[in-house]
């Protein structure tokens, strides 16, 4: 696998535990089905776009572990669109990084 492929999936990753913190204090804090803040999972590691979900919408996402939630326009040449909203575009990586962020994705662990 090349450098780049890893780092790009590592970077994905971390966006995507850190949405699933965000995820659980938005339960926590009773929010239910509104819209709230996500992290562009996008492999940019500096990328601070915020995208406005329902837990719904990121479950939805989350069901599959090569997929990832991302600002529009931030998807990389090798990423198949899933879904393309107004505010949002889901993504799923194929080949190396697939299984790479596959292999990274906490939920496949448990």
């Amino acid at each position: 696998m090349s450098r780049s492929v890893q780092r790009a999936a590592e970077n994905e990753a971390a966006f995507r535990r850190a949405n699933e913190s965000l995820e659980a204090k938005a339960e926590e804090l009773g929010f239910g089905e509104e819209r709230t803040p996500y992290l562009c999972e996008c492999e940019e590691e500096t990328c601070t776009a915020v995208i406005r979900l329902t837990r719904e919408e990121y479950e939805q996402v989350r069901a599959h572990s090569k997929r990832f939630v991302m600002t529009p326009g931030h998807q990389g040449e090798r990423d198949r669109v899933v879904r393309d909203e107004a505010g949002f575009t889901v993504i799923e990586k194929s080949g190396e990084e697939g299984e790479r962020v596959a292999a990274l994705d906490a939920r496949q662990e448990a």
